[in-house]
């Protein structure tokens, strides 16, 4: 099962992977436009990776995974076999 976070946990938790500006500003035109952000995390233990996250965008037609609820493991895509990275949280900027 995975988190629900929010913005702010977001922000914190990226900053502390080293993503910059330029991701944040991503990250919030994904959930301006009404996307959550999907987080994925290297599970495999044996993985000089292990511990990486993946940021991805989800819910809208333009969102890299176009589903209303994130997968619990990362889709191939990209050109990269991805069942390393599980799913330990989601982003959405609440409506009102």
């Amino acid at each position: 099962m995975s988190d629900v976070w929010s913005e702010e946990t977001l922000r914190v938790e990226a900053e502390s992977d080293g993503l910059d500006t330029h991701d944040l500003e991503l990250f919030s035109r994904w959930l301006s436009r009404g996307d959550g952000v999907a987080v994925y995390e290297n599970h495999d233990l044996g993985h000089p990776e292990v511990g990486h996250r993946q940021w991805m965008s989800y819910g809208g037609t333009a969102a890299q995974l176009e589903v209303d609820t994130p997968p619990t493991t990362l889709p191939d895509i990209g050109g990269r076999i991805h069942w390393r990275y599980q799913l330990i949280a989601t982003c959405r900027r609440e409506v009102k």
